[in-house]
């Protein structure tokens, strides 16, 4: 049975001439189309960009891109659109978006260059803006992280301090230390942990109260030393990787602060960096390394082992541009459901923010070919070419193994760069607080 259509609203039964010629249109239309649209094929001609590339078996696959508030809220259809008018507003355009969370269905988008963070709530079709309004308001906006009852913590270089809002959204006050430049924040239950560019360093806090608990790394080229702190973030474990922008690569710590590997170091191979921005870690021990210079993201085991990579310069679908922010959910796969492959299991969401170019928010997802497929079930619709690296390794090196989705297992032994600066060993540099916070935040 066809849907029926929903009576005017009451605005438009004001005017009965013109609701009579809007349904009169109405009805025509209805009336050329087929009493009810066959079933269309999920695949069809539709073509999906899938990593690795062929002929290996995919395990990251683009689902969509956003480039404005209106790619949430604008779902009309041409017959509403005649029934109803069109819709007039414009969109809360992304200018410079860099960090990226999801949470609850909401997708927060930290725009530096407008000053906000945009909420957009992908399974309400609704879009609203954070720290536009009052004395408190967003000035530049980097990062975001989301307690688990809902509390905010942005990293705001604009103010030098970590604003904090409550689950409603509500101003509820900063962390702040002097001289402090956050670049990327993460939280857990009770403690706060802001990247430092200023200061090479990882800064701990009680998020409740803004105190100061103990600082990680520091100025220097050694292990357990930072050339400038950018990316940050924590795996299940509580181990905390950050990135080590000067020196390229990635450096771990166990959550006392103790220096456990290193990821990386300078070149233009799979498993090295350039630029490396933010990063994040699933659920499963997995690190997405986002790099502003390769246009990509690098996927590493808990061994730091390079497992293989997305992205890359182009007009392709999933090609990147400047990108600097990630994010990756096992949450909401529902709303992007439509988008993947009939024969791809999606295992979680990975988001990507671009700083240039019209497509400023990219969603993929990991996962693998579902039970019983085969590569032939998606070699007809699949997009061919290799894309990211300039250089292309073998692709076993990239190949990602099939359970790298399972339980990962804490390294051995501890690991040096294999390239970049700070050859030499050195002890993990944990020092205790020297400023207090300017400003305590309330207890959420």
């Amino acid at each position: 049975m066809c849907p029926i259509s929903p009576p005017p609203p009451a605005e438009l039964r004001k005017f009965p001439s013109l609701v009579g010629a809007r349904l009169g249109l109405l009805l025509v239309l209805l009336l050329c189309l087929p009493a009810c649209t066959a079933p269309q094929s999920k695949t069809g001609g539709a073509q999906y960009m899938f990593w690795p590339p062929a002929p290996d078996a995919p395990h990251v696959q683009f689902l969509t891109s956003l480039s404005s508030s209106k790619d949430i809220t604008q779902k009309q259809t041409g017959v509403e659109d005649i029934l109803y008018g069109k819709d007039k507003f414009n969109g809360l355009p992304f200018y410079r978006p860099y960090g990226i969370r999801m949470a609850g269905g909401c997708i927060y988008v930290c725009d530096a260059s407008s000053g906000n963070v945009s909420v957009l709530d992908i399974r309400k079709k609704e879009v609203r803006v954070l720290g536009t309004t009052g004395q408190t308001h967003l000035a530049k906006p980097i990062d975001i992280a989301i307690a688990a009852e809902g509390t905010k913590y942005v990293a705001d270089v604009g103010h030098g301090a970590i604003l904090v809002y409550d689950k409603d959204d509500k101003y509820a006050g900063k962390v702040a230390v002097k001289g402090m430049r956050p670049v990327s924040v993460a939280v857990t239950a009770d403690k706060l942990y802001v990247s430092d560019i200023a200061a090479s360093l990882v800064r701990v806090f009680d998020r409740f109260n803004g105190k100061v608990l103990q600082s990680i790394g520091g100025p220097g080229g050694g292990n357990g030393k930072l050339g400038g702190a950018m990316g940050l973030c924590l795996d299940a474990q509580g181990n905390i990787y950050v990135n080590d922008v000067i020196g390229c690569r990635v450096q771990k710590f166990s959550p006392e602060g103790k220096f456990l590997l290193a990821i990386g170091g300078l070149g233009n191979n799979p498993g090295q960096f350039v630029r490396p921005k933010h990063m994040a870690v699933d659920s499963a021990g997995i690190l997405y390394v986002v790099d502003n210079a390769f246009q990509n993201v690098q996927v590493f085991n808990a061994q730091a082992k390079v497992l293989t990579s997305f992205g890359g310069a182009g007009t392709f679908p999933g090609a990147m541009d400047m990108p600097a922010g990630i994010c990756v959910s096992d949450q909401d796969l529902d709303l992007f459901a439509q988008y993947v492959h009939p024969a791809f299991q999606a295992q979680r969401l990975v988001i990507v923010t671009d700083n240039a170019g019209p497509k400023k928010i990219n969603v993929y997802a990991l996962g693998e070919l579902k039970p019983g497929k085969t590569i032939a079930d998606i070699a007809g619709n699949r997009i061919k070419g290799m894309f990211g690296f300039d250089t292309q390794p073998a692709v076993g090196v990239l190949d990602l193994p099939h359970d790298a989705t399972g339980a990962a297992s804490e390294p051995g032994a501890t690991t040096a760069p294999a390239t970049g600066p700070g050859a030499t060993s050195a002890p993990a540099a944990t020092t205790g607080p020297t400023t207090q916070p300017d400003a305590d935040p309330k207890r959420p």
